[in-house]
């Protein structure tokens, strides 16, 4: 007995003691002896190096299996550069001789390296986009105001005599240049513009010709032409038209060598004008016509109306779909009041209402 408690004496501290995380697995061992295990080496050096460093972003990939990502790399603007080691490339080139921050030191980023944000150039694309959008919106909002209110005058003018008409624009002069306007617009649509066939008509013959042009507009064929042309019309937009009623002109009899009705022949009364046309037309001159295709009902009839009035056909051309293109020569004078024409006109051009 003495022998034993003396081992038990020589060993108090080890009883009932587990080095590390292996425990006993004899739950009956006697008290007094325990069993003492050592960890290998290599695991107790990992183990230290985990407790000495716990956040060390290498041990959580580690773990996770994880590549360790790159530096974040920041210029001098704060904005995230991707360091070059890695291989990729963002969306923004940094400038030659640029630094940028790399954990918060600064170092030289080399050409060709590239931020991971968008560059953000002063000259900004899209707000100009927006603002281009946003004028041609306006520019065909105000277009199809300006048709619109050219189509309410047009038809206005087909339904009323030309003095009517004449009173209209002087009232509200704006509108006459509202009319010309739209007009003008109108005249882009299509394939063709009649004046110009007129122009070319014109140009063709001798110097000393003297023209009217009857509901001139802006006087165009006066511009384009070297003859002498009197430009007509109910309102003078420049100092080259003359104002006036087109069954009333300040023009002499038997004065002029050509008259020119391109697409004007509106209102109710035709045969005023056209008795206008003879009155300062030289016998002999000529009568040209150009209207719009669909306002004929019956072309015969508008011939032969055309003659009462003092004229003789000399070509016609119905070939063009949207547009009539005649030649009348003066065979007789023909004055107002002397013979009784029936009073006539042309179908009005008629919009569809939007």
């Amino acid at each position: 007995k003495e022998k034993k408690q003396k081992k038990t004496k020589g060993k108090p501290e080890n009883d009932g003691e587990v080095e590390g995380n292996v425990q006993s697995t004899n739950s009956k061992t006697n008290a007094g002896w325990s069993v003492l295990l050592k960890p290998p080496k290599s695991n107790v050096a990992e183990r230290q190096k985990d407790t000495d460093n716990p956040n060390d972003p290498l041990k959580d990939d580690k773990r996770k299996g994880r590549k360790r990502k790159a530096d974040n790399v920041t210029n001098g603007d704060g904005e995230k550069v991707i360091d070059n080691t890695t291989g990729k490339t963002g969306n923004k080139k940094v400038k030659p001789n640029d630094t940028a921050m790399v954990n918060g030191t600064n170092r030289p980023i080399p050409n060709g390296a590239k931020t991971s944000e968008k560059s953000t150039s002063t000259n900004q694309k899209k707000p100009v986009k927006e603002a281009f959008k946003s004028d041609n919106l306006r520019d065909k909002l105000v277009e199809s105001l300006k048709g619109s209110r050219f189509r309410f005058i047009n038809e206005q003018l087909y339904k009323i005599p030309g003095e009517e008409a004449k009173k209209m624009f002087q009232q509200d002069p704006a509108s006459f240049k509202a009319y010309h306007d739209g007009y003008r617009l109108q005249v882009e649509q299509w394939p063709m513009n009649p004046l110009d066939r007129m122009i070319k008509s014109i140009q063709k013959m001798p110097k000393d010709t003297i023209v009217a042009d009857f509901g001139c507009g802006e006087a165009k064929l006066a511009a384009s032409v070297q003859q002498k042309v009197y430009s007509l019309d109910l309102v003078s937009n420049n100092n080259g038209v003359i104002a006036c009623d087109m069954a009333n002109t300040p023009l002499e009899s038997n004065f002029v060598n050509v008259v020119v009705f391109c697409l004007s022949l509106m209102g109710t009364n035709l045969v005023d004008f056209l008795l206008e046309a003879n009155r300062v037309l030289k016998v002999g001159g000529i009568l040209k016509i150009a209207e719009v295709a669909s306002r004929f009902e019956n072309v015969n009839e508008f011939v032969n109306n055309v003659k009462k009035c003092g004229f003789e056909l000399g070509t016609k051309d119905l070939k063009n779909k949207l547009f009539y293109f005649f030649i009348f020569k003066k065979n007789r004078t023909v004055l107002k009041g002397s013979t009784k024409i029936k009073p006539f006109s042309l179908k009005p051009c008629l919009y569809k209402k939007r």
